[in-house]
């Protein structure tokens, strides 16, 4: 609904959307990270720590942690790449059942990294229930 009030000015007054836990399982609030917090994730990164680690550690996405270590000076890792061991290591973790969320976690990767690896190894992908496509 559209107010004017005495000078022209139009405010609109909208409602919120109460959220369905049921639709949305999962609902992130920004969250803005102190100064010190920054400080400690371009520490942590320096010693090693991957920004998928990072951003889980610090409930942020890890393209605000890319942002964060950036304006800090942080000069970043080249991105880790799929070599043969690590393909042959997400394949024997993938046919002992793990998933490729799973197997991604323990190489600290994305499941979409992990998983275009193995399909492109001619590895049999299993859809969401575990059964081969």
């Amino acid at each position: 609904m559209a107010l004017e009030d005495s000078e022209g000015w139009v405010s609109l007054h909208v409602e919120p959307v109460p959220v369905d836990p049921a639709v949305a399982t999962e609902v992130r609030e920004c969250r803005m990270l102190s100064a010190d917090e920054v400080a400690q994730i371009a520490e942590e990164y320096q010693r090693g720590v991957g920004v998928n680690e990072l951003a889980r550690r610090y409930g942020a996405h890890r393209q605000t942690i890319d942002r964060h270590l950036e304006r800090a000076g942080v000069s970043k890792r080249p991105l880790t790449k799929m070599t043969l061991e690590r393909v042959e290591q997400a394949k024997r973790l993938y046919d002992r059942g793990l998933s490729t969320y799973e197997v991604a976690e323990k190489l600290d990767v994305s499941a979409s990294t992990i998983w275009k690896a193995l399909k492109r190894a001619g590895v049999q992908m299993r859809d969401v229930r575990g059964r081969e496509r």
